[in-house]
């Protein structure tokens, strides 16, 4: 994600939040906050950047799976994750998370989608009402190469 200079600052009790946005059609970094512990004004800061900019990424965060679920359920009720390529449905005792992974234990792989690269697509798009927002948590990263991509349908239109 490339940034550029603008910013949209706001000063909390707790320190800075800033909202830069990519300067491309969607997209902002936001800097200055903790996903685990967000007061209702930097909660409310947060979706107001997710509305104006649709992508949202949030560095440095250190969650684990209760944390993920818990922030993720402050965006509304959650979705059981898809069956995996695998056939198991979810992480044991976790239904609400798909792990994308190319990572085998065993010569097994522990999550979905493998070395190669998803080829475009809406994310629980085969639902009558699909959820309204998705998230992507990265545990571990390539040097290079692994990018995601992002598409406004709001400018397709």
């Amino acid at each position: 994600m490339t940034l550029s200079v603008a910013t949209t600052f706001v000063r909390r009790a707790a320190g800075p939040v800033d909202v830069i946005p990519t300067g491309s059609a969607l997209g902002a970094e936001v800097r200055g906050i903790d996903l685990r512990h967000l007061d209702e004004p930097a909660f409310a800061h947060l979706m107001q950047a997710w509305h104006d900019h649709s992508v949202l990424l949030i560095r440095g965060q250190q969650l684990t799976d209760q944390d993920l679920i818990a922030f993720s359920r402050r965006l509304g009720d959650l979705d059981w994750a898809p069956i995996q390529e695998t056939g198991r449905r979810f992480v044991e005792g976790l239904p609400e998370i798909y792990i994308v992974s190319n990572v085998k234990v065993n010569g097994e792989p522990i999550g979905s989608l493998g070395d190669g690269e998803a080829v475009w697509h809406t994310d629980m798009s085969y639902l009558d009402v699909p959820p309204k927002a998705s998230m992507l948590y990265a545990l571990e990263v390539p040097p290079t190469g692994g990018n995601t991509s992002f598409c406004t349908m709001y400018g397709v239109y």
